[in-house]
């Protein structure tokens, strides 16, 4: 047998345990659906009132999401690609902290500032202002966009970027009003990418849990994801309901996922000569810029994190902000061995490095593989998107998928309620992230590097020491990273699959706050957030001494 067909045997092997892995357990749930229950039976089951207002919740939840997140970044994007705020590089990355901390923690920030009593009505006892419209679904679909708009700004942003601004220029100088200008050029031109920007705004808060779970039943506003993990782990349990909805949720994040990827090669518009933006000056302008992004930051990241802060310092949520009821001891609890918040701590470690280890490993060999020319085309079409398919699976979704599969066809394995299937759902979860990276660093790596070194060196080892990884190092770094702060911060993967017992920072967080035990719990959220950005801190630092070491 030939090196190629042993490679590409091994390839196809490799493409089979993936499939199984990532596509076998959803097969699981659609054929626990769909066998085993009459027509007439599983048409009354999906016209259930609870499923029908918890499908009905969730479009809307989705629907205003969209609208929240479209609202904030339109003005947003404009502001950082045609006014002088988007030459402050500082700023940029200020506008992504909403997105980089975990959304359960933003709800909680956002409940312990204005729910009765709280750090609102403590600092200004005497205010009637109230926001009694945080427990709504209002409530919710405001601190999703404010949560999801990062998403939205950096699309709208690179496709404003991309714009030629002769067209307009043109337009203005023939006397064409600007309301004519706003919908006859711009809004044609950038229709593919609010388009693509609401599909995944869409798709990201079909599979969100911790806002709902923590705002939603307050409100008794159910969706999807919080009726099937209610379903799974509250008495009664309801086994049939959860894979029900959990059926109807993977069906329109598939239709969803695949609207996006549709959308996303459609052409898009390039900016001719790769002339700059043209930057508005005007004084006027730039202070109106500089109090809608001073508020948006205000709104976005100071009320949660406020909150989330003072929350942790508190002796006793009782007295409130009164001189003595502050204390560090929450925090200190962190740091002893035998504390529950340590013990979380170190399991998240430790499941973290675990996990971005498997993913890279995999994540670095599915974009080898469905680049190699060499491989048929069947195989590395299978590869890629074995590769992106995970981006579709709501994360609440794969877990009950992973519980059927792993409970019932693979009982033998006993794998079923150990670590392990926890590490399989958060391997999956985020080997998009890894794929992509690793996809694009390989692509734009140069062969004559190689064939060079093939010449003047024989050992493959050295190789692949002295050039491959170092060229392929911040992708390899920009993984790892990613994937460690992904894993960390997951919260109903770890409700649903982490064996009795055990916790991390994610469930440690959820259980203090359903319990009432909110200063230590927000003491470890907020250790959570500054983890995030010592990872990022530390990983960018990384890339630019290899930067500077290349220059």
């Amino acid at each position: 047998m030939t090196n190629r067909r042993i490679w590409t045997w091994s390839a196809s092997l490799f493409a089979g345990l993936l499939a199984l892995l990532i596509a076998g357990p959803l097969v699981a749930l659609i054929g626990q659906t769909l066998f085993g229950s009459q027509p007439a039976e599983l048409l009354h089951r999906l016209t259930t009132p609870a499923i029908m207002t918890s499908l009905r919740h969730s479009l809307l939840l989705g629907a205003g999401t969209i609208i929240g997140t479209t609202l904030i970044a339109t003005p947003l994007a404009f502001v950082m690609a045609r006014t002088k705020l988007g030459q402050v590089a500082w700023l940029h990355w200020l506008l992504l902290v909403p997105f980089m901390t975990p959304p359960y923690i933003n709800a909680m920030g956002w409940i312990y500032f204005f729910q009765p009593h709280g750090l609102l009505a403590q600092v200004f006892p005497n205010s009637a202002f109230s926001f009694k419209g945080l427990f709504s679904p209002f409530g919710i679909i405001l601190i999703m966009s404010l949560h999801l708009y990062p998403f939205a700004y950096l699309l709208l942003r690179n496709a404003l970027a991309q714009f030629n601004q002769r067209w307009t220029q043109a337009a203005l100088v023939h006397g064409v009003s600007r309301f004519r200008i706003l919908t006859r050029v711009t809004l044609p031109i950038l229709l593919v990418p609010y388009l693509a920007m609401w599909v995944l705004v869409f798709t990201k808060t079909l599979a969100e849990f911790g806002t709902p779970a923590t705002l939603g039943r307050n409100a008794h506003f159910e969706v999807l994801t919080t009726t099937i993990q209610k379903d799974l782990s509250q008495w009664p349990l309801d086994f049939k309901g959860g894979v029900l909805a959990g059926t109807i949720l993977l069906s329109l994040a598939l239709l969803a996922w695949v609207a996006q990827q549709t959308l996303l090669k459609q052409p898009k518009i390039q900016m001719a000569h790769n002339h700059r933006p043209i930057i508005n000056q005007h004084w006027a302008v730039t202070l109106g810029a500089s109090l809608f992004v001073g508020s948006l930051l205000l709104v976005a990241i100071g009320i949660p994190y406020l909150s989330i802060i003072f929350q942790s310092l508190l002796k006793q949520r009782s007295a409130g902000l009164a001189i003595g009821n502050w204390t560090a001891e929450h925090y200190l609890n962190l740091l002893r061995f035998d504390s529950p918040a340590f013990k979380a701590l170190l399991n998240t470690f430790g499941l973290a490095i675990v996990i971005s280890v498997f993913n890279l490993v995999i994540g670095t060999l599915i974009s080898v593989g469905s680049l190699t020319k060499r491989f048929p085309k069947w195989l590395r079409q299978s590869l890629h998107l074995l590769g992106a398919l995970p981006l579709a699976i709501p994360n609440v979704v794969l877990a009950l998928s992973l519980m059927i599969f792993f409970s019932q066809l693979f009982a033998f394995t006993k794998l079923y309620g150990t670590i392990t299937v926890l590490i399989i759902a958060d391997i999956i979860l985020f080997l998009p992230t890894t794929v992509q990276y690793m996809t694009t660093a390989l692509q734009e790596f140069n062969d004559n590097f190689l064939n060079s070194a093939r010449i003047f060196e024989a050992r493959p080892s050295r190789i692949f020491l002295k050039i491959i990884v170092p060229v392929l190092m911040p992708a390899l770094i920009n993984s790892f990273a990613m994937s460690f702060i992904a894993t960390s911060r997951e919260l109903v993967v770890a409700l649903l699959l982490l064996p009795s017992g055990l916790t991390t920072i994610s469930s440690f967080i959820y259980q203090s706050f359903e319990q009432g035990e909110a200063s230590q719990g927000m003491a470890l959220a907020v250790i959570t957030v500054l983890m995030t950005f010592i990872v990022l801190s530390v990983s960018n630092s990384l890339l630019d001494k290899q930067l500077n070491s290349k220059h």
